[in-house]
């Protein structure tokens, strides 16, 4: 029998209960893994996210949470090599066709980041102008 993966929930790494349901390789029909969510403490996982996930997310200035968020885009370039190679397993795709996805999704994102970090600076800079 596969892997059962296990889910983060408030902030720990728990399995859930039962069969699962199995993921296959679209082209293969192999299973990879199981996921669950049977039995889980979602009622916990909410709060976590509100109280403790939410409280920390607000306490970062707009600046921090648009650097956290060009940490991601990095982090997710670094591994655009294999998001190519899971394209072809997955479907056959060419790299050259697999790039209208992986190429410009990493564009759109890291555009938005960037943008988001000039507005910030824009506002930063007009809020701590001198009084008139």
């Amino acid at each position: 029998m596969t892997e059962l993966l296990k889910n983060y929930v408030g902030g720990q790494w728990v399995a859930g209960s039962g069969d699962g349901v199995t993921l296959t390789d679209p082209v293969t029909g192999e299973a990879l893994v199981r996921v669950s969510s049977e039995s889980l403490d979602l009622a916990r996982a909410f709060g976590f996210a509100r109280e403790q996930a939410g409280a920390a997310l607000r306490a970062l200035t707009y600046a921090q949470r648009a650097a956290r968020l060009a940490e991601i885009v990095k982090l997710l370039q670094a591994r655009r090599d294999d998001y190519y190679a899971i394209a072809t397993a997955n479907s056959g795709t060419t790299r050259n066709d697999s790039a209208v996805d992986i190429a410009l999704g990493f564009y759109h994102r890291r555009s938005a980041v960037q943008a988001s970090s000039a507005a910030i600076d824009a506002l930063t800079r007009i809020t701590h102008l001198p009084a008139a």
